[in-house]
């Protein structure tokens, strides 16, 4: 440890140890829907339903989400990799294939492959760091079938199965 605290590397492998789900995040760059892998995500508040999500300031995601005013969270299963790996590290946000989602009127793209989807308007955003901390408020969830979800813990996809 250093004197004004850990080290970028230190502090990603001390947060690497917790382990958390595995989102797509999803918007709308113009007509276009588009997408970030995005582990950063809780809940914020029952009354009103929000919750918050976190990019990095060089995520190419920030931009649309703004711009939009919406964003979904898509909630990956266990099957899930394949898709977090897909919209991972991207200079730009991933584009996502028109027979890959859907969306209701004025919300954001709901990934068909997500057993659970949250969709979301802007309520606020802080820069907190380097990254944009988006506040949202839930407009609607779907869940689709119940499975295992992704986990993400120390850079690594574990399996987990909670369901037995």
């Amino acid at each position: 440890m250093n004197a004004t605290g850990p080290t970028p590397d230190e502090w990603r492998a001390a947060m690497g140890y917790f382990p958390t789900g595995v989102t797509v995040v999803t918007s709308w760059e113009d007509d276009v829907a588009v997408g970030t892998t995005v582990n950063a995500f809780c809940s914020v508040s029952l009354e009103p339903p929000m919750l918050l999500i976190c990019l990095s300031d060089i995520n190419p995601l920030r931009g649309p989400v703004r711009r939009s005013g919406v964003f979904g969270v898509n909630i990956l299963s266990s099957e899930g990799h394949g898709l977090a790996m897909r919209f991972a590290r991207n200079p730009k946000p991933a584009r996502i294939d028109a027979s890959d989602y859907h969306s209701l009127e004025g919300g954001a793209p709901q990934l068909l492959a997500a057993p659970v989807f949250i969709d979301c308007v802007v309520d606020s955003h802080h820069q907190a760091g380097d990254h944009l901390v988006i506040v949202g408020r839930g407009t609607r969830t779907i869940q689709s079938r119940t499975v295992p979800p992704l986990l993400y813990h120390k850079g690594e996809f574990p399996t987990f199965d909670p369901l037995g």
